[in-house]
């Protein structure tokens, strides 16, 4: 309970550090701090995920110790379904999905942009008698189906997947002996989504109702079947840890051979019961990451900012002299070429008679100069330079390391729309001074959250 406590506290000053020292700079940059706080507003989240039929509702119910979920070998559940503790003393009840958006004190709201078919498809059940549900909460989702589009759902279902990771501290993904990663939505889940929306270390494979398997030759084989899809799904070689798992029959010993398997499967509960402990690292690994996506940013417009002003410079040394000459010899053109004005500047400067009228002209051929220049820099100069920058942005600025390289291309983007519709404003500001705060914010403020820890 202490340590709960502790927690709690921790998560409440680091919102209220990042409010008070990253939101004037998320809202200079057009981005919403309030994605970055909603993880903090609830309690560790545990992501259920799968093909339809990989055991999911089976596994949770088996968590809970009672049949919440309906299981079946055909899709059973077309829904998103949080399951939370019921508060003490109150019955059981079915949030809907439209309420469960709106409600401010839950880490929903980003949802509601899914639509209202969403909403029909999604719902919250607090469940009574559920230890684990006290400590966090679990979501069940849909079964990945294949050939399946947005339009057959009637919402996007893995960008509603991709939101919902974001908030998890554990994902568990489930397959199945007879479909082992072979399913066009599962596909593109481990692919494209996952990766943009968490860590690699918050994900668990899981291949799930192993005692269908005819026998350890159909075990190996549907094993390696999965190891090769997850390798080209993930791109990696090295294989991350998959759970060999089935659900127990009550009251029936192991089938012979999978005896050994029972443990695995007391691990995966042992690992989702772990999910409140991994929260608050999460947590700060998320603040770390955005914060960092935003140094990478103001860093670029850094970078952009010092090359215009090293162009200028040489607009400067160049349109310097031709003021200079047209300051003090202008006039003297014009009185060869017009007679007029009688005594120039520089005739003037011989003669020792100097008044205010020599001055006159060499002001006006020095502003028309200024004039001339100011209008090369806004016209050409600065659209060529623009445009020669969004062309070769990814030479913007050194990226030495992978991690570098790997920020650089999840905020690119961002950096492309700022210089695109604002480039002369994001020449005024002051981006030096804001990357300042941003390398104090991580090296102080968020170093001292880890020490805590």
């Amino acid at each position: 309970m202490e340590k709960e406590k502790a927690a709690e506290t921790l998560t409440k000053e680091l919102e209220q550090l990042l409010r008070n020292k990253m939101g004037p700079l998320f809202e200079r940059y057009g981005l919403d701090i309030k994605e970055l706080l909603t993880p903090l507003k609830w309690k560790p989240v545990v992501l259920i995920i799968g093909n339809y039929s990989s055991g999911k509702s089976t596994l949770i119910n088996e968590i809970l110790g009672s049949q919440i979920q309906r299981t079946g070998q055909a899709p059973t559940d077309d829904s998103f379904t949080v399951l939370a503790a019921a508060e003490p003393g109150k019955p059981e009840e079915e949030v809907p999905g439209s309420t469960l958006v709106s409600d401010e004190r839950l880490p929903f709201a980003s949802l509601r942009h899914f639509g209202e078919s969403l909403l029909s498809h999604m719902r919250l059940k607090k469940v009574a008698d559920a230890p684990i549900l006290q400590n966090c909460a679990i979501i069940d989702t849909p079964g990945m189906l294949d050939s399946v589009t947005e339009k057959d759902r009637g919402y996007d279902y893995l960008g509603v997947v991709g939101e919902l990771a974001k908030l998890a501290d554990l994902i568990i993904l489930m397959f199945d002996p007879h479909k082992a990663g072979t399913i066009k939505e599962t596909y593109q889940a481990i692919r494209s989504t996952l990766p943009g929306s968490t860590g690699e270390d918050r994900v668990v494979y899981v291949l799930n109702r192993i005692d269908e398997c005819e026998s350890v030759s159909d075990l190996l084989r549907s094993y390696g079947t999965l190891c090769w899809n997850l390798s080209q799904m993930t791109g990696r070689k090295d294989m991350p840890r998959i759970y060999l798992t089935f659900a127990p029959k009550e009251g029936k010993a192991a089938p012979i051979g999978l005896e050994t398997f029972m443990n695995e499967r007391e691990e995966l509960k042992q690992t989702i019961n772990s999910a409140p402990k991994m929260r608050l690292n999460h947590i700060l690994q998320e603040v770390d990451r955005v914060v960092r996506e935003l140094g990478m940013e103001i860093e670029g417009m850094v970078a952009f900012q010092k090359r215009f002003i090293d162009k200028i410079k040489g607009v400067f040394r160049t349109w310097g002299m031709v003021g200079i000459l047209a300051f003090f010899f202008g006039d003297l053109v014009m009185k060869l070429l017009t007679g007029y004005p009688n005594t120039p500047l520089a005739g003037a400067l011989l003669a020792g008679n100097l008044n205010f009228e020599h001055f006159l002209w060499p002001i006006v051929w020095a502003l028309l100069i200024v004039a001339l220049a100011s209008l090369y820099v806004q016209r050409l100069l600065f659209p060529k330079f623009t445009k020669q920058t969004l062309k070769d942005l990814d030479n913007l600025i050194p990226l030495e390391t992978a991690y570098k390289k790997n920020l650089w291309n999840r905020v690119k983007h961002r950096i492309h729309r700022l210089i695109e519709e604002q480039p002369r404003r994001q020449i005024l500001i002051a981006h030096g001074r804001y990357l300042g705060k941003i390398e104090q914010f991580l090296n102080k403020d968020l170093s001292s959250f880890y020490e805590r820890v």
